[in-house]
C-alpha cells in the first residue's frame, strides 16, 4: 500500500499530459497482453516520431492493482492503461456486461459482441475520463485443481481463486469456496496452501507455471474477459490533431490482429501446460449442464442489477444473434 501511494505521487508530481507516458500492466513481462502492449507502444513511437514515447511496467512494478486502473487512468494518475473490464464493476457496473456467465460459446461469439458494444463502451469510458483505444480478450478461462473433477459432487469445497463478481458467483454456486484475488496475490497463496485451485485463462496458468501447483485443467469456460487499453482525456487532448489521428489508426488496426493472437496464444500455452506434465481435461456435457443451471439465476440477476441501459445492451445483442 505504501508503495502504490509513493508510485502514485511520483507519476503525479510529473506532467501528466507529456510526451512520455508510463504504462502500468498487471500481467507479467511475455505475456501475450503485454506484448501487444509493446508492439502498440512502438508503432506509436515511430509514427509520433518520439512526440509518444509509451513505456511499459509490467508485473504490476508501479504498484497499481488490477481493480484500480480505472479510476487510476481517469483520475490522471497514470497517463495510460489496460484494463480487465470485468474488475472494474465496481466502479462501473454496465463493464460487468462482456462477462456474464455462459454467455459466449466461442471467440467468434465474443468479438460479435465486441463489435456490438464498442460505442456504448467509448461512452462509458469518456464518463471516466478516458478514451478506449483498443480491445483485446482473453482466452476463456479454465478451472486448474488439484484433482480430477468428474462431476459437479468432485468441485465441492475446493478453495478456489476468482478473480471477480462474477467468477466468485458462479463458481460458489458449483460448490467451490471462492477467494477472490488480484494475479499478483495467485501465486504466494498455491504456495502457501491458501488456495487449491484457480480459475485463469491457459495464458496465466503458464505465466504462473501452474504444473508446480496443481495438476490438472478444465475448460469450464464459464465467462470471456476483455482488456481495453485507455488514455486519459487530458493527456489525449493535448495531443495535436495529426498524432491523434496516429494513434487511433495504429488502435484500430491493430484491434484485429490482436484478437487473432489471443486466439493463437490458447492453443500455444495449452501446449505449453500438456508439456510440463498436467493434465487437460474436459468438461462433460453433464458437468456442463450443471454449471449453466446452477449460473442461470446469476445471470438473469447480474442483467437486472445493470439497469434499464445494460439490459437494453444485453437484449439488443441477443436479438443481433
Amino acid at each position: 500500500m505504501v508503495f502504490r501511494t509513493i508510485a502514485a505521487l511520483m507519476i503525479a508530481s510529473s506532467p501528466v499530459m507529456g510526451d512520455s507516458w508510463d504504462l502500468p500492466m498487471a500481467w507479467p513481462d511475455g505475456n501475450f497482453i503485454t506484448s501487444s502492449a509493446g508492439v502498440f507502444a512502438d508503432e506509436v513511437r515511430t509514427s509520433t516520431e518520439g512526440r509518444v514515447d509509451i513505456t511499459i511496467h509490467p508485473g504490476g512494478s508501479l504498484g497499481f492493482k488490477g481493480p484500480e486502473m480505472l479510476a487510476t487512468v481517469r483520475d490522471g494518475l497514470v497517463p495510460i492503461g489496460d484494463l480487465l473490464l470485468p474488475q472494474q464493476i465496481g466502479d462501473e457496473p454496465l463493464l460487468g456486461l462482456p462477462g456474464l456467465p455462459f454467455m459466449f460459446a466461442s471467440f467468434d461469439a465474443f468479438e460479435s459482441f465486441d463489435n456490438y458494444f464498442r460505442d456504448d463502451l467509448d461512452a462509458i469510458m469518456a464518463n471516466h475520463n478516458q478514451k478506449v483505444l483498443y480491445t483485446i480478450p482473453w482466452p476463456a478461462p479454465q478451472l486448474w485443481v488439484e484433482k480430477e473433477i468428474s462431476d459437479i459432487d468432485s468441485m465441492a469445497g475446493i478453495r478456489v481463486r476468482t478473480y471477480d463478481k462474477t467468477s466468485t458467483e458462479v463458481y460458489g454456486a458449483a460448490g467451490m469456496t471462492p477467494v477472490q484475488l488480484p494475479w499478483g496475490e495467485v501465486i504466494p497463496s498455491l504456495a502457501s496452501g491458501a488456495i487449491e485451485g484457480v480459475v485463469t485463462s491457459s495464458s496465466s496458468a503458464v505465466d504462473g507455471s501452474f504444473w508446480e501447483f496443481l495438476s490438472h485443467g478444465y475448460p469450464t469456460a464459464h465467462s470471456w474477459n476483455l482488456n481495453a487499453m485507455t488514455v486519459n482525456l487530458d493527456s489525449w487532448n493535448a495531443l495535436s490533431d495529426e498524432d491523434q489521428a496516429s494513434i487511433a489508426k495504429i488502435a484500430a488496426d491493430l484491434q484485429p490482429t490482436f484478437w487473432q493472437a489471443a486466439r493463437a496464444e490458447d492453443a500455444t500455452r495449452m501446449a505449453t501446460l500438456a508439456d510440463n506434465g498436467m493434465t487437460l481435461g474436459t468438461v462433460s456435457p453433464e458437468l456442463h449442464d450443471a454449471l449453466v443451471a446452477r449460473a442461470e439465476p446469476l445471470r438473469t440477476k447480474a442483467v437486472e442489477e445493470l439497469g434499464e441501459k445494460g439490459k437494453a445492451i444485453y437484449e439488443g445483442y441477443l436479438a443481433t444473434q
